[in-house]
């Protein structure tokens, strides 16, 4: 890492601690909603935040109900928590690239500010939903919805909790860290995003709504089926608030997610697959006419070792896309009738009690050269038409309180928009995308 030297790096976590430690509100006792409601402390339901627990998704898929039965007043009574997240992004190199490219680059930033509804509703309904402002866009919206019914039933001697969901990113549901929406890095960084990306991969971010149907038969087989649209029609609207929309569905679209999972003392393991189906318009400014069909089929696993001082956890997942582009391909816009893309991930996380830690992730997205689709462009192209791109990412965290996390990332690309040098035709190189990531982010 030639340009981030021993002292840039220092000053730059100084100057990162010290932003958050502004911003930190004065009354250091504060918790999250969830925990006042549940009367425990957030390292029950989290390892390292947002990670989750056996008890913590245990509490998610009885739809957020869980309550000590304690009476609170005043402002501690309501189920709000806020949230603050200040980071600084810094591209190994920019020299020579449009500004525009990098509009957020080696600035320190409020990435996000907002307010959670994190609570029960009622005794069989609850909701966790955060309302923030986006540094990076620079807008306010409905970042996370997961609006809950759940309950319970007995089948073959063994309990059954069933329940409905409405909300608005697929994957956002769902109660394991293997695939997108809760899958390391957790947060995403300022830095130049590649030009590819499957669907269930967070393409449909904010941009829906689904209504949805799930359960958990004896702690161990879980299913659902939640079928979404586009939330800038009618009633879903408010999901998406803010959001600018750049996939527009032409009907419901369906997801769906089975899983088998097994709690064992310190040890959990669970294994699942899970799929979606949409017809997108090409244009999402002229929602008509004919469509692309997005077919997304992924495989999904975790292991998580909870032991005292001591916490281990691996996830990985595969997403296989096919891509038929009925409607681009007739308007000359790809160069193939269809293509294949594929994601693949794979992380691992330590934390010791639940203080210090950190985690490594590899990504791989590659699939069919597409000369049309991703065209030659300073930075953002691809000169061989390749979507393939691939890195690595290392983090170290550090959590002095249970609702703080400090955290510097540094993401290394070994290929960028399909090659590692000179990808984009105009001189740049995979390398050069490389970032470095400084984050302070609590909840209170």
């Amino acid at each position: 890492m030639p340009r981030y030297t021993a002292l840039k790096i220092t000053t730059r976590v100084a100057m990162g601690l010290l932003s958050v430690l502004f911003l930190m509100p004065l009354n250091a006792g504060a918790v999250p909603s969830f925990a006042r409601q549940t009367g425990t402390q957030c390292v029950t339901c989290h390892t390292v935040f947002p990670e989750l627990t056996p008890f913590g998704r245990w509490f998610k898929l009885r739809g957020y109900t869980l309550s000590s039965g304690a009476k609170s007043s005043g402002l501690a009574a309501l189920p709000l928590s806020g949230t603050v997240l200040v980071s600084n992004t810094s591209t190994q190199n920019t020299t020579g690239a449009d500004p525009e490219n990098f509009p957020r680059d080696d600035q320190t930033i409020l990435q996000v500010a907002g307010v959670y509804y994190a609570g029960r509703i009622s005794e069989k309904s609850g909701a966790f939903v955060q309302y923030s402002y986006d540094g990076i866009e620079r807008n306010w919206g409905v970042e996370m919805a997961d609006i809950r019914y759940a309950d319970s039933t007995t089948v073959n001697s063994a309990e059954l909790v069933y329940g409905v969901t409405l909300n608005n990113t697929p994957t956002v549901q769902d109660a394991w860290n293997s695939i997108p929406v809760w899958g390391f890095p957790h947060v995403a960084d300022a830095g130049l995003m590649p030009a590819a990306s499957t669907l269930l991969d967070m393409t449909l971010a904010s941009q829906v709504g689904g209504f949805g149907l799930y359960g958990l038969w004896d702690n161990l087989l879980y299913g659902e089926l939640t079928f979404y649209r586009s939330a800038d029609r009618g009633g879903l609207r408010p999901l998406s608030t803010g959001v600018a929309v750049e996939n527009v569905l032409s009907d419901y679209a369906p997801y769906w997610r089975l899983a088998l999972q097994s709690d064992r003392g310190a040890h959990s393991m669970q294994v699942g697959i899970y799929g979606m189906v949409a017809e997108i318009y090409p244009d999402a400014d002229d929602p008509s006419g004919s469509t692309n069909r997005f077919r997304d089929i992924g495989v999904d696993t975790q292991y998580q070792y909870l032991g005292g001082d001591h916490s281990f956890s691996a996830q990985a997942t595969w997403i296989r896309e096919r891509q038929k582009w009925n409607a681009s391909f007739a308007q000359g816009a790809t160069a193939n009738s269809s293509d294949d893309l594929t994601t693949i991930k794979a992380n691992a996380h330590y934390a010791y009690q639940h203080r210090y830690g950190g985690g490594l992730g590899y990504f791989s997205t590659f699939g069919d050269t597409d000369v049309l689709k991703y065209m030659i462009d300073p930075v953002m192209g691809s000169a061989n038409g390749s979507p393939n791109t691939r890195g690595w990412m290392l983090e170290l965290d550090y959590l002095p309180w249970d609702w703080t996390k400090f955290a510097v990332r540094y993401t290394d690309y070994e290929k960028f928009n399909g090659a590692a040098t000179d990808y984009d035709g105009f001189g740049r190189n995979a390398a050069d995308n490389n970032t470095l990531y400084l984050m302070g982010w609590f909840l209170f």
